[in-house]
């Protein structure tokens, strides 16, 4: 007789409560595959946090604003915020992670005041996460 280790996660039925943390591992889809072969019953991605949504907003206005900084003359927007993914590529992991992975993908957002945090919610619930933390 085998025991049962399925539990309830997120609204989530998985067969084990071993499940990958908001960290690094889930920015390479090679790693995600290893995790999932690895016997991961769902990988959680590295949060969003708002200072990265408020980074991407001011550059794209000072881009869309004519600045006169060199950044936003030069149409760079950051997609990496200290190593972390901006809000676009954020997003895009996780349609990408969702097409390739059998395992449930769960968004993590970190805010700390008031923000789009609903809307980001969203967003990630229609590019594919199962849950969002």
């Amino acid at each position: 007789m085998s025991a049962d280790s399925a539990i309830d996660y997120l609204g989530l039925r998985l067969a084990h409560p071993v499940v990958v943390g908001a960290s690094p591992i889930g920015d390479k889809l090679d790693t995600a595959r290893r995790c999932e072969d690895a016997g991961a019953a769902a990988l959680t991605l590295r949060s969003l946090f708002a200072e990265q949504i408020a980074a991407e907003q001011m550059a794209a206005d000072r881009y869309l604003g004519g600045s006169d900084h060199l950044e936003a003359q030069s149409g760079y927007l950051p997609g990496t915020i200290d190593g972390k993914l901006g809000p676009d590529a954020w997003l895009e992991q996780i349609r990408s992670l969702r097409t390739a992975l059998g395992i449930p993908i769960i968004a993590s957002l970190n805010g700390t005041r008031r923000g789009p945090w609903v809307e980001f919610a969203r967003l990630a619930e229609e590019a594919g996460a199962h849950a969002i933390e």
